[in-house]
């Protein structure tokens, strides 16, 4: 490396351009020389001392901890190494990073499923130090010793700051990631605090206005060019984000269009169609279809009836004895999970013990079930905290496999949607054309739903958008659906959902800086 690699923005202020290939490259590092101190501002790992010759570092400041823009730190012995209070955790190394990663803690409602430290619903949602360093004291709110101010601006990461200085006659800011060039963002997925809320993003909007506010003539973000209109580019930041977060959707009746309860002999389900029942307590996953001859098939197995763990299997084997003494059901001979999370597939393993039952899956679905620990996945079934954390995949089925089973055919295809690993089943029952979509459809609306990249839901290429495109091509005249979901006649919802995400996705390229949109959305890249 040479300082022939350093480009002068102000006097006594440089930026490196990391030379490092991949998806987080290339990484911007600042150079700040303040009389005898010489400061560095999110080291990239190619940045070492060799580039500065001379210079001698005395401080190192990370306006929020993510690997790319901080391990640098590592070439530096000696230096002051100065990270945002809260991202201390993240400075460890990898094997302190894995004990945050927890299960879901009791009480278990959907309320806190959401921001933990060091991960997303199991999901690791940081990308931390592989190794430990020593730090000085940490950047907060307020006035620091090097004449600088810092100012918390979360949303790229859970505590990241801006770190504003006088330098060169202009008042700039070290953003990080909270602007990329006029208006736009580096990627979503690093905002993604929690599952579904946006609440990480919500948190970048709010930063970007307490910044525009902040009197920054020039920002220096972590990615992309130096930004020399700072309130306008923030101003289209927001409007950008603004129908996003806050979109105002068309007036919608619903109620046509949910299927209306009908008593199921069977307590606790509802009849959906003469042979096809379906759990019908919220938040449950439980549909069984009845053949002529007393067998069923069951589509998921997960009551989500957050319980003690140690109750869960008396309390599901109550569930089923009843279903089948009421449904006259005979013996319940196959299981369908439509998607690896836990909530679907708990219950699962009691069923096999109590039936003999075979477990079929769609192959991309079976591999995430049974080897959870290859994937970096929100909400597998070990983050439940349940006792056990697999289901054994007796049959691994590809996409487009046609199954017969008693008077039935089944197909079960590739689906997408809420996570890329999920499968679809399409069936005719009593001469309609049933779909089994799991958590493909959310809700019965036209509204967008929020992508979770923790799922790997890319919109278009393996999530929602991808997802409502398979549905449509099969014409479906009832929609079996996740948590006690069903939709009746859905072509017209399913039509008008596949125009509002169309919309969407115009509304992320706007946001997009990447040629690639799923890059912008994936963390596994």
């Amino acid at each position: 490396m040479s300082a022939a690699q350093f480009q002068q923005i102000l006097p006594g202020l440089s930026r490196w351009r990391s030379g490092l290939e991949g998806a987080q490259h290339p990484v911007n590092s600042y150079l700040w020389k303040r009389g005898k101190d010489v400061v560095l501002i999110d080291p990239a790992s190619d940045l070492t001392p060799v580039a500065l010759g001379e210079q001698q570092v005395t401080d190192i400041l990370i306006t929020h901890l993510q690997e790319e823009n901080a391990a640098g730190c590592m070439n530096f012995t000696g230096v002051r190494i100065h990270v945002p209070a809260g991202d201390e955790d993240l400075c460890q190394g990898a094997a302190a990073y894995e004990t945050l990663v927890t299960p879901w803690p009791p009480p278990w409602t959907w309320e806190t499923r959401g921001n933990y430290r060091g991960h997303v619903a199991g999901a690791r949602n940081e990308r931390p130090l592989r190794q430990a360093v020593r730090l000085a004291e940490p950047l907060q709110p307020g006035p620091l010793m090097l004449s600088c101010e810092i100012v918390a601006t979360p949303g790229h990461g859970k505590n990241a700051v801006t770190i504003l200085a006088r330098i060169g006659g202009e008042r700039v800011a070290f953003c990080g990631d909270l602007i990329y060039g006029d208006g736009q963002l580096w990627n979503w997925f690093d905002a993604e605090w929690d599952y579904g809320l946006e609440s990480g993003q919500r948190a970048l909007r709010q930063s970007a206005l307490r910044l525009k506010e902040s009197g920054a003539t020039l920002l220096c973000p972590t990615h992309g060019p130096v930004v020399r209109a700072p309130r306008a580019a923030l101003d289209r930041l927001c409007a950008r984000l603004g129908p996003i977060l806050d979109p105002v959707d068309e007036p919608f009746d619903a109620v046509p269009f949910t299927v209306a309860d009908e008593p199921s002999p069977a307590p606790g389900f509802r009849r959906l169609l003469p042979a096809l029942h379906q759990y019908a307590r919220t938040p449950g996953n439980c549909n069984v279809l009845v053949s002529a001859s007393g067998h069923a098939l069951m589509v998921d197995d997960g009551l989500c009836e957050w319980i003690p763990i140690s109750e869960r299997d008396k309390h599901h084997r109550k569930v089923i004895a009843e279903m089948k003494a009421s449904l006259g059901i005979r013996r319940i001979e196959i299981v369908i999970p439509t998607h690896y999370h836990g909530d679907h597939l708990e219950n699962i393993r009691d069923l096999v013990a109590m039936e003999g039952c075979e477990v079929v899956c769609l192959d991309a679905v079976a591999e995430v079930i049974e080897h959870p620990e290859r994937f970096n996945l929100a909400c597998p079934l070990p983050w439940y905290g349940t006792n056990h954390a697999t289901v054994k995949i007796d049959r691994w089925i590809r996409s487009g496999t046609r199954l017969r089973w008693r008077e039935f055919e089944l197909e079960i295809f590739h689906l997408g949607g809420q996570t890329y690993y999920h499968a679809g089943i399409d069936v005719r029952i009593g001469g309609k054309r049933v779909l089994f979509v799991g958590d493909a459809m959310g809700a019965p609306t036209p509204a967008c739903e929020p992508v979770l990249c923790y799922n790997d839901g890319d919109p278009v290429t393996r999530g929602w958008l991808y997802a409502v495109e398979r549905m449509i091509e099969r014409e479906p005249e009832v929609l079996v659906c996740g948590h006690a979901v069903a939709v009746r006649q859905p072509m017209a919802l399913l039509l008008r959902k596949r125009s509002a995400w169309k919309k969407r996705i115009e509304q992320f390229r706007a946001l997009c800086p990447r040629a690639d949109l799923r890059q912008w959305f994936d963390p596994f890249s």
